[in-house]
């Protein structure tokens, strides 16, 4: 099922199709995780991996990184031992496509 609290606004319709497409490829994925300090768009968890996504529509996907990081949604997951990716991916309202995204590994803080 797909949650309530992300069917409403513009962008979290990208949210919401994100999350369809990788429950059909079978991937573990939870939207609007809760923390402190908000909610996290998207967390993505593999056997090696974890992805912390932040979507923008109206911003950019350095924007959304730097929301990742100021609101510290990625310590959540830090004890965990597999590797945690950071995602910033900002869509575009007029294209209606993914517009560009940034991944930085949160452990050495490289930019993929």
């Amino acid at each position: 099922d797909i949650p309530y609290d992300i069917q409403l606004s513009n962008e979290k319709y990208y949210q919401t199709i994100f999350f369809v497409l990788l429950r059909l490829l079978a991937l573990d994925v939870d939207c609007e995780v809760r923390t402190e300090a908000g909610r996290i768009d998207a967390v993505v968890k593999t056997a090696a991996r974890i992805f912390v996504f932040e979507f923008k529509l109206q911003g950019t996907a350095e924007e959304a990184l730097q929301q990742i990081h100021e609101r510290r949604y990625h310590e959540k997951y830090t004890a965990d031992g597999r590797e945690l990716l950071l995602v910033g991916a900002a869509f575009d309202p007029q294209t209606r496509n993914l517009e560009h995204w940034l991944v930085k590994r949160n452990s050495d803080g490289s930019t993929a």
